[in-house]
């Protein structure tokens, strides 16, 4: 029983390593509309961070922000 448990772990650590390694780098954007308005939505796979904004300028001034801080 302990050998399997010892398995199950490694394997989810493998797993974990490699979406690590395959998960790509660059920045996403979506552009969606609810209730008639535009909405973007902008993510960061490097940092893990996502932002809603309300227009096409405030995804530039957020990638902008973004490139900065780096």
């Amino acid at each position: 029983m302990k050998t399997s448990a010892v398995l199950f772990t490694l394997n989810k650590i493998w797993k974990s390593f490699v979406k690590f390694l395959v998960k790509s780098p660059e920045l996403r954007t979506r552009k969606g509309s609810g209730d008639g308005h535009s909405s973007w939505l902008a993510y960061d796979p490097a940092t893990d961070r996502s932002a809603y904004l309300g227009s096409e300028a405030e995804v530039r001034s957020w990638i902008e922000k973004r490139d900065r801080d780096k």
